[in-house]
C-alpha cells in the first residue's frame, strides 16, 4: 500500500475517534481547576465510599498520611480519620476496611504505547516482566494457549532478559514445543540474539532443515534451533503480524480492555500514548501502527461504552519511511484537533516522531523546522524523541526557534527519552526546556540490562526543576511494570545482575520516584490539580499495594502490584480480600 494511502487510512480513524471525543467532551469534561463527578460503566461503584484503618499516602505537600478517605461519584471528599471520613461522606456509604494496606495515588507511564495492545492483541502475549522462575515462565505459555485456538501466535516481546531466570538462558525448541504443541510463538529478550520459536512457528514460516536462509540457526545434525536472525527473523514477524492484522475490531476490543485490566494490576491508572510503529507489517516495512481501517477504533469503542479504567492522551507519529516532517504534519492535523477529548481519552497532539528521515542522527534542517514552526503556529502539543545528545541540543534549539514565532509555553510540549548517560541531557537543554515551558520524560531501557544503553541523570533531572515524568517506553522495549521501573531509580539495579544500572548518585529516593511517577507526571497527562493526589477535590484515582512501599526492602519494590485499583471511583482491579468489589469482565 502506498504511504498516502495508509496516512489517508488513519485520518479517517483519527477524524472518527475525534468526533466522538468532541460529543464526549462538551458533556463531561471538569473544569479545569476541579474535576467533576465521573460515574458508570466498569465496577461502578456505590454513589459514596468510605475508605478506613489504612496508611493513605496524599502525596500533598506535606506528605500526609491518614487512615481514611471518602469519595463520591468520583472525587475525593474528605481524608483524615475514619470518623471524619465516615462523618464527610453521611449515612448509607459504601465502607471498605483496608486492613492496614497502603494506598498510594494512581501511577501514571510518562511514555506507553499501550493502545497498540489492541491490533497486537494483548491476549495472544505472554509477559516475563517480574518472572524468575524458568518453569513459571514456560507455564505461562501453557496457561495462555487455553484460551487460544489452536496455530494462533502467541509472542513475547522484549521487557526481559534471559539472565533474569533461575535457570539463565533462552527457552530451547524442546522446552517451548513441549508448553505449546498447538501453537507457534515467537519470543525475544534482551540477552539473546534474534528471536526464537517452536516446531510450529518454524512450519508457519515454510521452514525446514533444506532451509538455506543463514538467519536460520541449526544444530549439528543440521535441524532448525528455533534461534532466527536477520531476514529469517523478519519472516517470522511477518508471519504473525499478517495473522495479527486479522484481527476483528470486536477483537480487538477484547485484546484492549485486558491491557487495561493487567495495567490497573501493576497500580497504572494514566498514561501518554504516542502510537507507535508496526513492527509486525507484513509487508516488511516501517510504518504508522494505528493506521488505515484497524487503527483507534477499539479504544474510542471502550470510550463510547463508558468501558475505560485508565486515562489514556493519544497521539499521532510519523513513522512511515521517507516521508518528511511538514508534509506529515500537514496531513494529520487538518482533520484532527489538539488536546480535545475528556479526562478519560485526549488528543495529545503529534509525537513521538514526525519523521524518520535522519542524516548522522539528526532530523533534517529546515524540514523539522518548518514541522515546529507550523505546529506552534497552530497551537499543537508535541512531544518528540531526543535519543542522542546531538539531538536533544538540535530539537530544543529548534523549538526556541519556533517559540520565538509563536508561543509554545502553555501547549505541554515535552522531550521524550533522551540518552547518552548522567551528563545528558545537559544543565543548558533542561534549562531551555523549563524557560519554554515545556518538560522531559525519562525512561528505563537500560532496566533490561541492555549494556548499549546507559543510565539517564534522574537526580539531577529531578533536581533541576525541569518537569519531570517517568516512564517505560513500553511494551516493546521495556516493561511496562511501574514498580519494576520505581525500583530500578531507587536501586540503580537492572534484570540481569551482572549489569548496573543507575549509578548512585543519579538515584532517587523513594519518595522522590513515586512521585514522579504520580503527582510530577499530572501535568504530562493534561490533568494538573486532577491527579496524582489524593487531596479533596481531586479524582479518586488510587492504588491499594500488595507490599508497604515506603517500608519493604528495596528488592521487593519490583514485586509490588495492586489489590484494588480504582480510577475516577471506578475499580478497575481488584483481588485478594478485595475481590469481591472486581467488576465483571
Amino acid at each position: 500500500m502506498h504511504p498516502s494511502i495508509v496516512r489517508a487510512g488513519f485520518v479517517r480513524a483519527a477524524a472518527s475517534a475525534i468526533a466522538a471525543l468532541l460529543v464526549a467532551a462538551s458533556c463531561t469534561s471538569p473544569a479545569p481547576s476541579q474535576p467533576a463527578g465521573e460515574s458508570g460503566g466498569v465496577g461502578a461503584p456505590a454513589s459514596t465510599t468510605v475508605l478506613t484503618n489504612g496508611k493513605i499516602a496524599l502525596l500533598d505537600s506535606k506528605n500526609t498520611i491518614v487512615a481514611a478517605l471518602a469519595y463520591r461519584d468520583g472525587v475525593i471528599l474528605a481524608v483524615g480519620t475514619n470518623e471524619q471520613a465516615k462523618q464527610a461522606a453521611g449515612p448509607g456509604a459504601q465502607v471498605v476496611d483496608l486492613k492496614g494496606r497502603t494506598v498510594v495515588p494512581g501511577l501514571i507511564d510518562g511514555t506507553l504505547h499501550g493502545v497498540r495492545n489492541s491490533v497486537d492483541c494483548f491476549l495472544r502475549q505472554v509477559r516475563h516482566d517480574t518472572t524468575v522462575s524458568r518453569q513459571d515462565a514456560l507455564a505461562a505459555y501453557t496457561a495462555r494457549a487455553k484460551d487460544l485456538a489452536p496455530n494462533t501466535w502467541i509472542f513475547t516481546w522484549s521487557g526481559w532478559n534471559v539472565n533474569q531466570l533461575d535457570t539463565i538462558g533462552m527457552f530451547t525448541k524442546a522446552e517451548l514445543d513441549a508448553a505449546l504443541p498447538n501453537n507457534p510463538v515467537l519470543i525475544q529478550a534482551v540477552g539473546f540474539t534474534g528471536i526464537q520459536t517452536n516446531a510450529r512457528g518454524l512450519a508457519a514460516m515454510g521452514v525446514t532443515a533444506a532451509s538455506t536462509d543463514p538467519g536460520i540457526l541449526k544444530d549439528s545434525s543440521g535441524q532448525p534451533t528455533g534461534q532466527l536472525t536477520g531476514t529469517a527473523a523478519a519472516l517470522g514477524r511477518a508471519t504473525m503480524g499478517k495473522q495479527l492484522r486479522t484481527v476483528s475490531i470486536d477483537e480487538q476490543v477484547a485484546c484492549m480492555k485486558a491491557f487495561l485490566r493487567e495495567a490497573n494490576r501493576v497500580g497504572l491508572t494514566a498514561w501518554d500514548d504516542p502510537a507507535g510503529n508496526d513492527q509486525f507489517d507484513p509487508q516488511g516495512r516501517q510504518q504508522e501502527l494505528l493506521a488505515g481501517e484497524h487503527g483507534y477504533q477499539a479504544i474510542n469503542q471502550i470510550h463510547r461504552d463508558a468501558q475505560m479504567t485508565a486515562r489514556i492522551v493519544l497521539h499521532f507519529s510519523c513513522f512511515t519511511t521517507g516521508v518528511p516532517a511538514l508534509d506529515c504534519v500537514k496531513q494529520y492535523t487538518p482533520t484532527a484537533v489538539s488536546l480535545v477529548g475528556d479526562d478519560w481519552l485526549r488528543i495529545g497532539g503529534m509525537g513521538e516522531e514526525l519523521t524518520t528521515n535522519m542524516t548522522n542522527g539528526l532530523y533534517p534542517m529546515p524540514d523539522y523546522q518548518l514541522a515546529v514552526d507550523y505546529l506552534a503556529q497552530n497551537r499543537w502539543n508535541l512531544e518528540h524523541h531526543a535519543q542522542s545528545p546531538a539531538q536533544q541540543a538540535e530539537v530544543v534549539e529548534a523549538w526556541e526557534r519556533a517559540n520565538a514565532k509563536a508561543s509554545i509555553k502553555d501547549l505541554g510540549w515535552r522531550m521524550l527519552h533522551p540518552f547518552g548517560g548522567a551528563a545528558y541531557p545537559t544543565n543548558d537543554v533542561l534549562g531551555k526546556l523549563k524557560a519554554l515551558g515545556a518538560g522531559v520524560v525519562l525512561t528505563n531501557s537500560n532496566m533490561q540490562g541492555q549494556l548499549t544503553q546507559e543510565h539517564p541523570p534522574y537526580k539531577r533531572v529531578y533536581d533541576s526543576g525541569t518537569r519531570m515524568c517517568l516512564g517505560t517506553d513500553a511494551l516493546n522495549v521495556s516493561t511496562y511494570a511501574p514498580f519494576n521501573n520505581l525500583w530500578y531509580t531507587i536501586s540503580g539495579k537492572t534484570l540481569d545482575p551482572a549489569v548496573v544500572g543507575v549509578q548512585p548518585d543519579q538515584r532517587l529516593t523513594r519518595d522522590q520516584a513515586l512521585r514522579s511517577a504520580t503527582v510530577n507526571c499530572a501535568w504530562f497527562v493534561h490533568m494538573e490539580n486532577k491527579v496524582g493526589t489524593l487531596e479533596p477535590g481531586r479524582y479518586a484515582d488510587f492504588v491499594v499495594l500488595s507490599k508497604d512501599y515506603f517500608t519493604v526492602p528495596v528488592d521487593e519494590i519490583r514485586t509490588i502490584t495492586s489489590v484494588l485499583t480504582v480510577a475516577g471511583g471506578k475499580v478497575g482491579w481488584a483481588s485478594g480480600d478485595f475481590a469481591s468489589l472486581a467488576p465483571k469482565q
